[in-house]
């Protein structure tokens, strides 16, 4: 064998790499896949957070259209009431807000934003109104207390955004 013919040399042909299987995924995939898995949770959860406060504006939009349809303004007041109540336990525990009746109750919802229109204002009714007498209550002062309720509890949600932060 000469040294220079390199045709006599027992060499093989180059060998090209097979093709790339799509698993397993690079990192990078991993890496998405989480951070998409954990924004679906993170998405998920928020809106749990909030199921509460969306049954609790949807009751009072009906109680709108029922009074809107004729439905007796005491009836309304008594379930404006009775929903208030069972957000506020639900937002503010059970134990402080169960006992709470006439002013103490009122003031309890106006600490609980900047306002004080349940102490001093529309919100004075549901002390009185869901005892009324049916003549007693104007279907215009619902529609206000129910307006006042929709403020009250949207203004939870930025109450508590800020004692998280």
């Amino acid at each position: 064998m000469n040294p220079t013919d390199f045709s006599q040399l027992p060499l093989r042909d180059i060998h090209l790499p097979g093709p790339v299987g799509w698993w397993p995924p690079a990192p990078g995939w991993w890496i998405l896949a989480g951070l998409v898995a954990a924004g679906l949770i993170a998405l998920w959860l928020r809106y749990r957070s909030l199921y509460r406060e969306r049954a609790a504006l949807r009751s009072l939009k009906a109680i709108d259209a029922a009074l809107a349809g004729g439905e007796a303004p005491t009836v309304c007041v008594q379930r404006i009431s009775m929903i208030l109540r069972r957000f506020a336990m639900s937002v503010g525990g059970a134990a402080p807000v169960a006992g709470l009746t006439g002013d103490r109750w009122l003031r309890f919802l106006d600490s609980r934003w900047e306002r004080d229109e349940f102490a001093e204002g529309a919100g004075r009714m549901l002390i009185f109104g869901p005892y009324a007498p049916a003549d007693r209550v104007v279907a215009d002062e619902v529609v206000t207390l129910n307006g006042l309720c929709m403020d009250w509890i949207k203004a939870q949600r930025r109450e508590q955004r800020h004692v998280d932060v």
